[in-house]
C-alpha cells in the first residue's frame, strides 16, 4: 500500500512506555508509512497523472493537433517513397535540413525531424499519401512532451529529477510497510467494519486496493530508476566500468547513440535506454549521398521491422542509424515486442549496412530492463498492458486521495499533524537494522533522507516541546 493506514480506532494508537520489551510493531510501521506518505503522495500523484497521459500520448497529440499528426488515408492508396515526402519538406521549409524522420502507418503523417537555422528542431508533418506537409510544431506545443518531462523532472531540472528519485525510493518503503500494517491490521479493521465505524468502509477499501497496487509500485518504480539522475547514473557507471556492461557490443561501432538521439529526436524525452547507449558504425568513402530510401531498404535486407526511426548522418563520417524501436509510438512490432529492437546503420555512401545492434547483443540485465520498461509504459503485451496500467494510474490516484481523507477524519481535534505515536526499534533490531542500511545503500536517496530525518528527530524534535507536541513523538 501507498498511502496512509488507520489504526483499530480513531486515536492514534499509544504506544509501550521505552521500558516496555513488548513492541508495538503495528503503531511503528504505521508511523513509517505516514511520514512516507507525506513525501511519496505528491510526486505519485504527478507520476499517476502524468503518466497515464502520456500512455495516450498518441491520441492526445492527435486531438490537440487535428489535420496535422494523422491525415485522411485515401482508399487503397499506399505511403508514398520517404524521399518524395522529403522532397516536400525541403520545398516547403529549403533553410532547413533533415536531422531525423519517423515513419508510420496507417493514418499516422510521417514526422521529420528539422534544424533550425538557431540550432533547435521542429517537426515537420507530412501527409504520406499526398507528399503535402500538414503542418510544423516544436516540442513544447506537444502535450506528451510537456507531461514526459514532468514525469521526468516535474519541469525543475536535476532538483526536480532528484525530488521525483526521493519520492519513488520512499515510494519502495511505503509499500513495504503497507504490506506489514494490512496484515497487522487486519483484525482491527474488521471489528471497525463490524460496529460500522466512521470511516471504515474507507480504510477498507484503502488496505484491499493498496495491496495490489503496492505490487505495482515496486515493479513500476524500479523499472523506473535507469531514468533518475543519482540511481540511474551511479548503475551506468558502476556497470560501464566494472566488466558488467548493460549494453553488449557492436564490433567497430566507435561512439554512442545517446547524444545523437537526444539532439535528434525532435522531442525533450530521453533516449531508449538500452538503444541509447548503442555504439554506431562509421561512413568510410566519399561522394553523393544514398537516397534515404536506400537506407530504409538496407535495414529491411537486415530483418529489421519496420517502421522505423530513422537518424541521417551527422557529418562526413556519420551513418544512416535506421532503428526498429519500441519507443516511439509508429505501430514497430518492437512497441510490444521488445525482442525486435533492432538499430541497422547504413553507410551514407554505399547504402550497405556496416552494423547493427539488437535485443540479442544486450547483456542480461539490459534485456530484463527494455522488457521491464515495456511493462511500465503499457506497450509489453499490448492492449491488455495498456488497460492494466491504465487501472493502475487510476488506483493510485484513488491511494493519493483517500490517504489524507483518512487522516483527517481521524485528526479530529487533535493538535499537530496527529501522526501515529509509536518508535520503530531500529537499533533494537538487528534485522530491521541491516534491512535499512541495505535499502539506503542500495537507494541513496531514501539513504541520505534517512539520515536527515534521524538527525532532526534526535537533535531538534525530541529537544524543543512545542515541536515534539506537533510531530505527536514519543
Amino acid at each position: 500500500m501507498t498511502t496512509i493506514d488507520t489504526a483499530s480506532t480513531d486515536t492514534p494508537t499509544k504506544a509501550p512506555s521505552p521500558r516496555s520489551l513488548k513492541v508495538n510493531w503495528f503503531g511503528a510501521f504505521w508511523r513509517w508509512h505516514f511520514y512516507g506518505a507525506l513525501l511519496v503522495i505528491p510526486v505519485l500523484f504527478v507520476l499517476a497523472v502524468t503518466g497515464m497521459t502520456y500512455l495516450f500520448r498518441a491520441q492526445i497529440d492527435s486531438a490537440m493537433h487535428p489535420g496535422v499528426i494523422t491525415v485522411a488515408v485515401p482508399d487503397g492508396a499506399e505511403r508514398l517513397p520517404l524521399s518524395a515526402q522529403q522532397q516536400a519538406v525541403t520545398a516547403e521549409f529549403p533553410d532547413r535540413s533533415v536531422v531525423s524522420l519517423f515513419d508510420g502507418l496507417g493514418d499516422r503523417s510521417t514526422v521529420f525531424v528539422t534544424e533550425l537555422t538557431d540550432g533547435t528542431t521542429q517537426n515537420v508533418y507530412v501527409d504520406p499519401y499526398r507528399a503535402e506537409v500538414t503542418g510544423s510544431l516544436t516540442d513544447d506545443q506537444l502535450i506528451s512532451d510537456v507531461f514526459i518531462r514532468i514525469h521526468g523532472n516535474l519541469l525543475a531540472g536535476e532538483f526536480g529529477d532528484r525530488l521525483i528519485e526521493l519520492g519513488a525510493s520512499w515510494a519502495i518503503v511505503l509499500t513495504i510497510t503497507g504490506f506489514l500494517i494490512f496484515f497487522l491490521g487486519r483484525r482491527p479493521r474488521q471489528l471497525a467494519a463490524q460496529k460500522k465505524l466512521k470511516g471504515a468502509r474507507l480504510r477498507s477499501a484503502h488496505a484491499l486496493v493498496g495491496l495490489p497496487v503496492g505490487l505495482g509500485i515496486l515493479m513500476l518504480v524500479t523499472s523506473g530508476l535507469p531514468w533518475t539522475g543519482l540511481w540511474g547514473s551511479v548503475s551506468e557507471e558502476v556497470a560501464s566500468t566494472g566488466g558488467s556492461s548493460l549494453w553488449g557490443s557492436d564490433p567497430g561501432a566507435e561512439s554512442t547513440m545517446k547524444d545523437v538521439i537526444e539532439e535528434t529526436d525532435g522531442s525533450n524525452a530521453p533516449p531508449g535506454w538500452a538503444v541509447g547507449m548503442g555504439p554506431t558504425g562509421q561512413s568510410e568513402g566519399s561522394g553523393a549521398r544514398v537516397s534515404i530510401d536506400a537506407a530504409v531498404s538496407a535495414a529491411e535486407a537486415e530483418g529489421a521491422p519496420s517502421p522505423y526511426y530513422v537518424i541521417y548522418p551527422v557529418d562526413a563520417a556519420g551513418v544512416f542509424s535506421v532503428m526498429s524501436s519500441q519507443w516511439y509510438q509508429q505501430g514497430n512490432a518492437a512497441e510490444s515486442d521488445v525482442t525486435l529492437e533492432q538499430t541497422v546503420h547504413v553507410d551514407q555512401y554505399s547504402g550497405e549496412a556496416v552494423a547493427q545492434y539488437g535485443y540479442e547483443d544486450y547483456s542480461p540485465l539490459a534485456q530484463v530492463v527494455s522488457n521491464g520498461i515495456a511493462i511500465h509504459e503499457g506497450r509489453r503485451y499490448g492492449p491488455i498492458n495498456t488497460i492494466l496500467t491504465s487501472l493502475f494510474c487510476l488506483a493510485v490516484i484513488f491511494m493519493c486521495i483517500s490517504a489524507p481523507i483518512m487522516w483527517w477524519r481521524r485528526r479530529g481535534t487533535a493538535s499537530g499533524i496527529a501522526a501515529p505515536r509509536a518508535r520503530l526499534p531500529l537499533f533494537g533490531s538487528i534485522s530491521l537494522l541491516i534491512g535499512v542500511v541495505a535499502l539506503g545503500i542500495f537507494l541513496p536517496m531514501f539513504g541520505l533522507s534517512v539520515l536527515v530525518i534521524l538527525a532532526v528527530d534526535q537533535l531538534l524534535i525530541r529537544r524543543i516541546p512545542a515541536w515534539r507536541k506537533f510531530f505527536n513523538t514519543v
